[in-house]
């Protein structure tokens, strides 16, 4: 049984070109539904932190940049972060809620 699996390795090295782990489930190797579900998760994760970290940077950097520019020149943040969160929001909102509907 031991050789089989070896085998199989093998075999899977040389057609993929590295190392692929194998499972001893002859049946199912493979579960697609678990690595889907942690592909989705690490996605949107990463989407949800992006707009944060963007909302953090305009909190930081919009009062920053209006503190050595003249009047004329300066950007509302409310209208700023308003701009930002419509845009971007809903796309947010229905890639987290598709991922996270479990």
């Amino acid at each position: 049984m031991d050789t089989m699996i070896e085998d199989q390795k093998i075999k899977a090295q040389n057609v993929f070109g590295g190392v692929v782990r194998t499972s001893n489930d002859f049946v199912n190797p493979f579960d697609r539904e678990e690595h889907e579900t942690k592909d989705r998760s690490r996605i949107a994760k990463a989407l949800i932190y992006s707009f944060l970290a963007g909302i953090g940077i305009i909190l930081t950097c919009t009062p920053i940049y209006n503190a050595f520019v003249a009047t004329e020149v300066r950007i509302d943040l409310f209208n700023f972060l308003t701009t930002y969160s419509g845009i971007l929001g809903p796309f947010v909102g229905v890639i987290a809620g598709y991922y996270f509907k479990k």
